[in-house]
Order: C-alpha cells, then structure tokens, then sequence
C-alpha cells in the first residue's frame, strides 16, 4: 500500500471545497500557498449487524471533520460535522456526533510510530493545479465506536499524520 496516495484524495475534498468557504479565494491568475498538519484516520467496523465508515480528519489550516456511517444500504444513516478544536489531544481521541438521533462516540488513542515518509505529489483538480510536498509518519491507533448502546473496536489500519506545503495554482 502507498499511503502518499491517501494524501491526494484528501487533498483533492480539501482543495476543492474548504479553502473557498474559510480562505477565501485567490485573485484570478494567483498562486496560493499553504503549509498544513493534521492527520486522517479512516477505519471501519461493525456494530448491530452493520457496516460502519468512521473518518477523524484534521487540517489545522482548513478545517477538523468527522464523519460517521452505519450501514451500507438505502438504510444507511449518519453524517459529519466540523470541530473547531479538533479531535486528537496529546494522544488522546475523542470524537463525537449525532446518528440517527443518537450519540455516536468515538474514542481511544493514536500514537506516530516509524520513520518520516517524504510526500511529493501533483494533480490538476477543480481549475487549479495543486503540488503537495511535505512528509507523513503512521498512527498506531487503538479506537472504539459507541452508538446505541453498543461499544466496537475499530480497524484504522491506514491511519497517518501528515505536514505538508500546499500549493495551488489556477490552470490557464
């Protein structure tokens, strides 16, 4: 598995959604720059029977989401919302939101271990071609869900944290 490829998507939903709504938008013509740290750590699970996606995502430039689906039908419920704060604190996660007018928790600990990966990454994406250098090290995380009652462990097998300088330049 190459995680630097993790990276890219993430930077493709942040590049084309949050900076707009929170930095504002460049002048026609102009490159933006960025230097970002956070983590991602996506990792399902099974609770009641069912399929969960939980996703801890933290962008200390952009924005911190969370993001929470059980099931994987027409029955599907969740969602996600945004954390000022954040979620990880001195290797402590808690992370919690409404499911289908219940608590959904999210919560344990995530640690870097092993070395410092080099990133370098280019894509052209929503008008704009976007360059990602930087590094990302592996979480080791240990984290369970809470919803309905019911308390999973949770699989984050591809769990990092990532410093990167973002920049984005319009595609003439």
């Amino acid at each position: 598995m190459r995680s630097t490829q993790l990276i890219t998507g993430v930077l493709a939903v942040v590049a084309t959604t949050v900076p707009l709504g929170i930095g504002g938008a460049a002048q026609a013509g102009e490159a933006t720059t960025t230097h970002e740290r956070g983590i991602v750590v996506e990792c399902t699970g099974t609770v009641h029977g069912r399929d969960v996606f939980t996703s801890v995502y933290e962008n200390d430039t952009f924005a911190n989401v969370l993001q929470v689906l059980v099931g994987d039908d027409e029955q599907q419920v969740g969602g996600s919302r945004t954390d000022r704060d954040g979620f990880l604190d001195h290797g402590r996660v808690r992370a919690a939101m409404q499911v289908d007018g219940k608590r959904a928790l999210v919560t344990g600990t995530a640690r870097r271990v092993g070395d410092r990966i080099p990133v370098s990454e280019e894509q052209d994406d929503a008008g704009q071609h976007v360059t990602a250098t930087g590094f990302q090290r592996s979480l080791d995380t240990d984290l369970t869900l809470t919803w309905r009652g019911a308390t999973v462990p949770l699989d984050c097998a591809t769990a990092f944290a990532y410093r990167l300088t973002v920049t984005k330049e319009p595609i003439e």
